[in-house]
């Protein structure tokens, strides 16, 4: 098992129980890599203001939300604490937007870590701006969590295998979670068509394609399978939606992993179907990688 870089893991705060999972499950992973927890908490944007009474109750107002903002960091950093005594624990409090607050806090971030919804200003996580501005500009990973959140363990983990330079990345951090939290991985491929599609279908070799697909698949894994030899590995190739296959092999699993791009069926998986079926019916947290 080898160890990353001691960088930070954001953690987006807004004081919701999401986002205190999002703060838990966060340090659980800072503290199992020997990283700094960085709780980011955002502060409303100011509005245009016309008059000097409208400046000072603004003043007043903002005076306010940053005084929220200490209490909100002060209780997640007393829940922390006792759970985690060797973690050392850094807070940003900034103003919003909610997204730039993050990237500008994930500047040396190994992993930005975010609640499904919150009650502040990163209330738009799934259904908004915020998570398409920071998964698309994150110079990290980028984990939403979804579902009924617990510490990492030693359930599985699955990662989408597409053969794309992207894919590739999600495939080494997915196995440097599964290796750190001693969890098995299971590796997903999947691919268009079917013997049943009819017309030009019919004279598919469907049992070559078959044997084709698994071989990507190997050949995704054989670098990180090498680095990694204590993880073991399931390998799944399956015709069918990307997302589909993937949530229908993660009922177990602790997380996802994906990469932001790709060049076969996990394309989608920023823009597209696949990220928003996974981000919205996955059971567990969703971890999107890009390039760093």
């Amino acid at each position: 098992m080898s160890t990353p870089a001691s960088h930070s893991v954001v953690v987006g705060l807004d004081g919701s129980d999401a986002s205190t999972a999002a703060a838990l499950w966060g340090a659980s992973v800072a503290s199992k890599w020997g990283a700094t927890l960085s709780l980011v908490h955002a502060l409303p944007q100011d509005g245009p203001l016309y008059s000097p009474a409208a400046i000072m109750l603004e003043s007043q107002f903002l005076s306010q939300l940053r005084e929220d903002g200490e209490a909100i960091i002060g209780t997640a950093k007393r829940l922390l604490g006792p759970k985690f005594p060797g973690l050392e624990i850094e807070t940003t409090i900034s103003p919003g937007p909610a997204g730039t607050a993050l990237l500008e806090a994930a500047d040396w971030a190994r992993l930005i870590v975010l609640g499904s919804t919150g009650a502040g200003a990163f209330r738009s996580v799934l259904v908004g701006s915020t998570a398409l501005h920071v998964v698309n500009r994150a110079p990290c990973p980028v984990t939403v969590l979804r579902g009924e959140v617990t510490a990492p363990d030693q359930r599985p983990v699955v990662v989408g295998v597409d053969g794309s330079d992207l894919s590739g990345d999600a495939v080494a951090h997915a196995f440097e979670f599964a290796s750190f939290f001693e969890a098995p991985l299971s590796a997903v491929h999947t691919w268009q068509g079917s013997p049943g599609a009819g017309g030009t279908g019919l004279l598919v070799d469907w049992d070559a394609v078959q044997q084709e697909e698994q071989a990507l698949l190997s050949e995704g894994l054989a670098g990180e399978a090498e680095r990694y030899p204590d993880v073991s590995v399931t390998r799944v190739a399956e015709q069918g939606a990307a997302a589909d296959v993937i949530l229908r092999h993660s009922a177990d699993a602790q997380l996802i992993v994906v990469g932001s791009h790709g060049r076969g069926p996990l394309l989608g998986a920023l823009m597209g179907s696949t990220s928003q079926n996974l981000l919205h019916h996955a059971t567990c947290p969703v971890m999107i990688c890009r390039n760093e």
